[in-house]
């Protein structure tokens, strides 16, 4: 693994001369720099001791819902022997006797590689009495379950999709979002990366503390139930992350933060406005994010994860157990409105790919849909 104590510079560090780049680790794997940073367990702006291998690894293996291992609530599993050069590496949440896996594992790409890590979590996870269920995976690795780990085909369905956009294809020719720029514009609001330096890798405290206190009166703002899989951390692997804020004259208005993923992409880990913004804010945030992307080359932008109107069985799956898991799945999405956020996804053509749950013959009733709304309220 790498080092702990020796984390390769992120796409984000401004260092030396105002205004330059660091080289990119994005498709390359993490070396050890001439002056290794520092990383402390009590210092905000890095993740946990036991977690700093995983930015790296992420930013060339991993998927959307991998950044959201870096939160303290997140255990992390290791296969053994495992290394930068051939990871087998897992985020979960435990409640009880489940253990959620998050996402893809961190592994090579290769359906043989997929196996062995799968099996290898399934005898862990049996030797300590846990009911292991894999959420928020790709089809390549939903298909490897579903064919059979240690000769039990797994059951499969979908609720899940990820809202994907393509900055090189995307135009932005929706009315609605169009309308909004404009309204935005209007109000003199701006927009502009937020350059984070070496060693500290954090805003002036004035800036800081308006970012947090705008977040603080978003937070307050918000009504009803959250269910959400990622909290929002805005310091949290500030090293290896990019931001952008938007302002009007005297203030922040908004903020949206990208953390490096596989095959060139970011994740857009938050986009939000605060309370006061003018109207329109959110959509000029992304719009120049997307037009910054662009001009990078960058191969792709996700949201991240939403939830499907519906639930759908895929494989090994049916008869009563499905109905009484759509049933219950129509109950939860009404009280809870999951599926909004890819409403407002949508306005930027975002292309929907679906993400599947995965769970052992009789691993997963309503017990298990229950544990995981309960770990997932925020």
């Amino acid at each position: 693994m790498v080092s702990p104590q020796h984390i390769h510079p992120p796409p984000n560090v401004f260092a030396g001369v105002p205004g330059t780049r660091m080289p990119s680790i994005i498709g390359k794997i993490p070396h050890q720099p001439e002056k290794p940073i520092e990383v402390k367990p009590d210092d905000p702006l890095f993740v946990a001791e036991d977690k700093a291998d995983l930015p790296p690894l992420i930013a060339f293996y991993g998927s959307a819902s991998a950044t959201t291992w870096l939160e303290d609530r997140y255990l992390i599993w290791r296969g053994e022997g495992t290394t930068s050069d051939n990871p087998k590496v897992q985020g979960y949440l435990k409640y009880n006797h489940h253990a959620f896996a998050w996402g893809d594992p961190l592994c090579l790409e290769t359906k043989e590689a997929r196996k062995a890590v799968a099996e290898e979590m399934v005898a862990w996870a049996k030797k300590k009495h846990l009911h292991l269920v894999w959420c928020c995976v790709t089809e390549e690795f939903a298909e490897v379950l579903a064919e059979g780990v240690n000769g039990v085909g797994w059951s499969t369905l979908s609720c899940i999709q990820e809202d994907v956009l393509h900055p090189a294809t995307v135009k932005l020719d929706s009315h609605d979002v169009k309308h909004n720029i404009r309204r935005a514009q209007k109000e003199s609001v701006n927009v502009e990366e937020l350059r984070l330096w070496e060693p500290d890798f954090m805003p002036d405290p004035k800036t800081k503390q308006i970012i947090e206190e705008g977040i603080e009166a978003w937070r307050a703002n918000r009504k009803g139930r959250q269910i959400a899989s990622a909290s929002l951390l805005p310091w949290l692997d500030a090293n290896n992350r990019r931001y952008y804020v938007a302002r009007v004259p005297g203030k922040i208005v908004g903020l949206c933060i990208l953390s490096p993923i596989a095959h060139d992409s970011y994740q857009i880990k938050n986009a939000i406005a605060f309370p006061d913004a003018p109207k329109g804010t959110s959509e000029l945030l992304l719009s120049r994010v997307i037009d910054e992307m662009r001009a990078e080359g960058k191969n792709g932008l996700t949201f991240g994860t939403s939830a499907m109107s519906e639930l759908h069985p895929e494989a090994n799956l049916g008869g009563w157990r499905v109905n009484m898991m759509k049933k219950g799945y129509r109950m939860i999405n009404k009280k809870t409105g999951l599926n909004k956020r890819a409403e407002f996804r949508a306005k930027f053509e975002s292309e929907q790919e679906p993400l599947y749950v995965c769970f052992p013959p009789h691993g997963f009733g309503w017990s298990g849909v229950l544990a995981l709304m309960k770990m997932m309220r925020a």
